[in-house]
């Protein structure tokens, strides 16, 4: 039976994390030789399609992507589906987050890349922000840098995703935590996620295992040995629809890890369950 590994990038197959080559070395080798001995792979990820594919272009190898937790499918060139919210509805929702919680920023991540929203104008923060931004390195997302691309995207963008900032601190966290809440009750046309300090939000029915089914119904792969990889609280739909194996990173919050069936270390160990079957 052929076998299709379907993993998260950050915190899984980044980990750990290499800022020279993105992929670990075992990690990589791991995964290559996996694909060349006839399994397939499936990129699933929070991030960008832009950042997905040049993620492909590292493994150098055929692979599909799921993108933006789930609104956008490609299986290589060829989109399979795409859902993005609606700009009127992306600005009612952030006008609404500010006026009650006073959260510091907005990201929206559309097809052109990253852009940026910093509520408060100190330089302090804008700093604050270049020195992160530089220290992603080559995880970085393509940045759209001007406050009149993102008032642009917000007009006009096909919009992804959302991330709403609050600030550091566990107020700030509380603050988002609650803020999401409230979101999930009044909005019925997105889905919303909470980590931390940061909501993300995109459109409704957008989850990774829908996705993730939407792309195996589409190339009959539904009876495949389907292998889930994650870390993060985004990851939990895939461990539920798909637990006969699913996999959580052992830096997992506990939170994470008991919806997965099994836990590892580091993204290579997958090879010691996929080659003892």
């Amino acid at each position: 039976m052929k076998k299709i590994i379907a993993t998260d990038l950050d915190g899984t197959l980044f980990y750990p994390k290499d800022t020279k080559e993105m992929i670990s070395k075992p990690n990589l080798f791991f995964l290559q030789n996996f694909i060349d001995n006839g399994g397939k792979t499936i990129l699933i990820s929070g991030r960008s399609h832009l950042y997905c594919q040049k993620t492909v272009k590292k493994i150098g190898r055929p692979c599909a992507t799921i993108s933006y937790n789930g609104a956008c499918i490609f299986d290589g060139e060829k989109m399979i589906y795409q859902n993005t919210i609606k700009n009127d509805e992306a600005a009612n929702i952030i006008d609404e987050i500010f006026k009650t919680f006073h959260n510091h920023g907005v990201f929206l991540m559309t097809e052109k890349g990253l852009s940026i929203h910093l509520v408060y104008k100190s330089k302090i923060i804008r700093w604050g922000f270049g020195v992160y931004y530089k220290t992603q390195g080559i995880y970085a997302e393509n940045l759209l840098p001007k406050e009149s691309d993102y008032e642009e995207e917000l007009k006009n963008g096909h919009i992804f995703k959302i991330m709403i900032y609050f600030g550091l601190g566990k107020r700030m966290q509380n603050k988002a935590k609650q803020a999401n809440s409230i979101l999930r009750n009044t909005y019925d046309n997105v889905e919303c996620n909470w980590s931390k300090n940061v909501i993300e939000i995109t459109a409704k029915d957008c989850s990774k295992a829908k996705a993730l089914q939407t792309l195996l119904e589409s190339k009959n792969d539904l009876d495949k040995e389907i292998y889930v990889v994650g870390d993060s609280g985004n990851d939990i739909s895939l461990f539920k629809a798909f637990p006969k194996n699913s996999f959580c990173m052992g830096h997992a919050p506990e939170a994470v890890k008991k919806y997965a069936k099994y836990t590892i270390d580091k993204f290579e160990d997958l090879s010691r369950y996929i080659y003892e079957k």
